[in-house]
């Protein structure tokens, strides 16, 4: 399954196959499975915190909430992820500090959000399968 995404004005092409969970555990050492469910659970602190939004004393108090999930996230593991799906849709993406560096920015949670849904594809169980 592919998608692309547009990073920093160029259109990047980010592949996710039966082989991406294993690829990922390989080259990094983590546990595709742990990692996607840490931005799961962000993206859900996140949607609560959006859910409180009332008025404006509540939307600023909603925002730090935000700021503060996100500062203390731990984000390696996203840039591991979107570089592991862009390599496999591009196999001349040698290494990952080049590719992050072909980049002026990158706002890696926009990313991230855009590849979990074919990324949660693989956590749900199939009922073929059973």
């Amino acid at each position: 399954m592919d998608k692309t995404i547009i990073i920093d004005g160029k259109p990047v092409v980010f592949r996710k196959t039966a082989g991406t969970s294993r690829r990922y555990q390989m080259q990094f050492g983590r546990e595709f499975m742990e990692d996607l469910n840490k931005m799961l659970a962000l993206r859900g602190l996140i949607s609560e915190v959006n859910d409180e939004e009332k008025d404006d004393e509540a939307k600023k108090a909603a925002e730090e909430k935000k700021v503060a999930a996100v500062l203390g996230f731990e984000t390696s593991w996203m840039y591991d992820l979107a570089y592991i799906m862009a390599q496999q849709a591009d196999p001349s993406i040698k290494d990952e500090l080049s590719w992050l560096d072909s980049f002026d920015e990158m706002n890696i949670f926009e990313i991230i959000q855009e590849l979990v849904p074919m990324l949660i594809a693989e956590a749900k169980p199939s009922l073929k399968n059973v």
